[in-house]
């Protein structure tokens, strides 16, 4: 009787071990060019998307440290720092990719990006020209949908500035119409 319980439980042991030795580990590691690697880029995406910043970063940050050639999530990954308010970590970022590619006109653009929302924009000026003169703007922004809706987010911005920065101006005296003269006009003769 003891034999068959023997039997019994080894089988068991053997199922069970069986059965786990075919599912990965929830902790696999990720390797680059997978579909899992894809999926956690996206995730990443719709967290960025959602305005979920240090989700979306930390998503790039896996997406990066597994395959570090992945420029996109590079770049995601400085636009999401940068919204989360780490600057200086988001240049990085973008340095990272011009020092694999010093020809990255997205990096350029999305370091001078990372600069208008630190509100340095004669810098990110700079940027945005290193940007300009590597790839036209219209190509630059076809390839990256994203970032036109940042610039087109950036010159509404502007715009709203310029338009709150006008000051009302008096009108001049000789339109006030009472007959009052202004004291450097000349008296006629």
């Amino acid at each position: 009787m003891g034999s068959i319980w023997r039997g019994i439980r080894w089988i068991g042991m053997s199922v069970l071990l069986a059965s786990c030795s075919h599912a990965p580990p929830a902790s696999a590691p990720l390797a680059p060019q997978t579909p899992a690697l894809e999926q956690l880029y996206q995730q990443g995406r719709v967290a960025f998307r959602e305005g979920r910043y240090e989700e979306a970063a930390t998503q790039f940050n896996r997406v990066v440290a597994t395959d570090p050639e992945h420029v996109k999530a590079r770049l995601n990954w400085a636009a999401a720092l940068s919204y989360a308010n780490k600057p200086t970590e988001a240049i990085v970022q973008c340095q990272n990719v011009l020092a694999r590619d010093p020809t990255s006109a997205e990096a350029y653009y999305q370091w001078g990006a990372v600069l208008v929302r630190a509100g340095k924009h004669q810098e990110a000026m700079e940027k945005f020209d290193q940007a300009i003169a590597l790839k036209p703007l219209n190509e630059l922004l076809r390839d990256e949908p994203t970032l036109q809706q940042s610039l087109e987010a950036y010159l509404k911005r502007q715009r709203r500035q310029a338009l709150d920065s006008e000051v009302i101006r008096p009108k001049s005296d000789a339109s006030r119409g009472d007959g009052a003269r202004r004291p450097d006009t000349p008296i006629p003769r």
